[in-house]
């Protein structure tokens, strides 16, 4: 009985643990998509894409692709509430490491807003770069989904 109830113990102090550690307390993913998918009407939903962000000691960029349909048009919504710390979003034609890339979208002027809204279309893919802010306080985390309809 004991080989069984001490493995039992830690396999369920492990799950314990890992559910209270730091940032994902705030995110809740389907609330997030909910409140993303309500903003994305009239356009019909195509994706979306939960990211995770960890601020560090130094400015990060994380970056994410986002395949298109040339000669639709796509409406991507971005829902930021839970987030510690604003993070700045640019969308643009081309991924970092390309030259002559062009900035399709910034909220970098939108203070403190916890929801964007960017409709394009006439291209292939656009490239999602979440630019996140140095903390003092040390590591902590949050997440980010954004949408992406079409009609």
């Amino acid at each position: 009985m004991k080989k069984i109830i001490k493995p039992l113990f830690y396999t369920i102090l492990v799950f314990v643990v890992m559910a209270f550690q730091g940032g994902d307390v705030l995110c809740n993913a389907k609330e997030l998509k909910e409140k993303a998918k309500s903003t994305l009407e009239p356009y019909k939903y195509d994706s979306s894409e939960l990211t995770r962000i960890l601020y560090k000691k130094k400015e990060t960029l994380k970056e994410v692709e986002v395949p298109l349909f040339i000669g639709e048009k796509y409406r991507i919504v971005f829902e930021m509430e839970a987030l510690p710390k604003q993070v700045e979003v640019q969308i643009y034609n081309k991924d970092k490491d390309s030259k002559n890339r062009k900035l399709l979208f910034s909220s970098k002027d939108m203070a403190d807003k916890k929801e964007f809204i960017f409709e394009v279309s006439k291209v292939r893919r656009v490239f999602v770069d979440y630019i996140v802010p140095p903390t003092e306080e040390g590591s902590y985390s949050g997440c980010a989904v954004f949408m992406v309809g079409y009609k």
